[in-house]
C-alpha cells in the first residue's frame, strides 16, 4: 500500500483581536503582517510564470530566461509589443483553477467573518476573486480614487462587505501600491463619476474630490505574507508603477454578507473577446 503525502501548508489560525477590530472600524482598513503562507504565494507565481511563458514562446524561442525575467522583463515586453496578448494572459489567470485554489488555500475566510461580524459561515458571500498585474508606466489600468462599493453592490453598507487585498510580491510606493484615505468610509457610499472602459483602458467609478482631497493619505507597504482588509466604502487609489522593470502583482477577493435584507447577488454575463495572439503576428 502506498502512502499519500499531504502538501505541507500552514493552516491559517489568525484571530482578530479587539484592538484590531477597533482599528478596522475606526480607520476603514486593517493590515495584518506575516499571516499568509509564502509557499502558497510562490505556487501562484509559478502558475503566472507558466501562463506568461505560454504566450511568450515566440519571444523566448531558444533564449534562456529566469523566472524573475519572465515575470518582469518578458511580461513588460509583451505589453509593449502586443497589448492584446497581455489581456489574454490577464484573463487566463483570472479564469483559472489555480486562482480559485489559491484563495481556498490561504484560508482567510475566518478573518473576514470576524471583521464583518458573521458567526455562521453560511452567511458569508464572495464576489470578484481577481488577480492583477501593474506594468511600469502603464496608467490604463490604474484605479484612481474610488470606493469599491460603487463597483460592487451586493451590500448597501460598507460595514457588511470588504475587500481582501493580497500582495503577491513586494508592494511599495514606487511600484504603485495602494493609497488609502483613512476614515472616509464613515461617509458611506457616495455618488461617483463613471467612465466606460474602451480599448485596453479599464472602466472607472471616480470619487468626488471632496471625499479624499483634504484628508490624510497612507500608502500600503507590504510583503507577500501580509494582507490588508479594506471596508468597501473607504476611498482609495492605485498608485502608478514608476519602476523600470518591476511588475507589481496582487490578488483580491471581496467578501459580503448574504443574510442582510438588501443583499443583491450579481449576475455575470460571459464575454469572449477576440485576442490577437503573439504567435499569429
Amino acid at each position: 500500500y502506498s502512502v499519500l503525502k499531504k502538501t505541507e501548508i500552514k493552516m491559517n489560525k489568525t484571530t482578530i483581536n479587539e484592538e484590531q477590530l477597533k482599528e478596522y472600524n475606526d480607520n476603514g482598513y486593517l493590515i495584518l503582517r506575516n499571516v499568509l503562507d509564502v509557499k502558497i504565494i510562490d505556487k501562484l507565481l509559478d502558475f503566472v510564470f507558466h501562463v506568461i511563458s505560454l504566450e511568450a514562446k515566440s519571444l523566448i524561442k531558444d533564449k534562456q530566461y529566469s523566472k524573475n525575467e519572465i515575470l518582469n522583463d518578458v511580461l513588460i515586453k509583451i505589453k509593449q509589443v502586443n497589448p492584446s496578448s497581455s489581456s489574454w494572459i490577464f484573463q487566463t489567470i483570472n479564469t483559472s483553477y489555480a486562482l480559485i485554489e489559491f484563495f481556498v488555500s490561504i484560508n482567510i475566510e475566518n478573518m473576514a467573518m470576524q471583521l464583518l461580524g458573521i458567526k455562521d459561515k453560511n452567511n458569508l458571500g464572495t464576489v470578484s476573486p481577481a488577480f492583477r498585474f501593474d506594468i511600469p508606466n502603464d496608467p490604463n489600468n490604474v484605479r484612481t480614487w474610488h470606493q469599491d462599493s460603487n463597483y460592487f453592490l451586493e451590500n448597501k453598507k460598507g460595514i457588511n462587505h470588504l475587500v481582501a487585498w493580497i500582495p503577491i510580491n513586494d508592494a511599495y510606493s514606487d511600484n504603485g501600491s495602494v493609497l488609502l484615505a483613512p476614515k472616509t468610509h464613515k461617509s458611506g457610499r457616495l455618488k461617483s463619476n463613471y467612465t466606460k472602459n474602451h480599448g485596453f483602458k479599464s472602466e472607472q467609478y471616480v470619487c468626488d474630490k471632496s471625499l479624499y482631497e483634504n484628508v490624510e493619505k497612507r500608502k500600503i507597504d507590504a510583503k507577500p505574507d501580509d494582507i490588508a482588509f479594506i471596508n468597501m466604502d473607504l476611498a482609495h487609489s492605485s498608485g502608478v508603477n514608476i519602476t523600470k522593470n518591476s511588475v507589481r502583482y496582487t490578488a483580491q477577493i471581496r467578501f459580503n454578507t448574504i443574510n442582510k435584507k438588501e443583499y443583491r447577488p450579481v449576475v455575470l454575463k460571459a464575454e469572449y473577446p477576440i485576442y490577437d495572439r503573439l504567435e499569429n503576428l
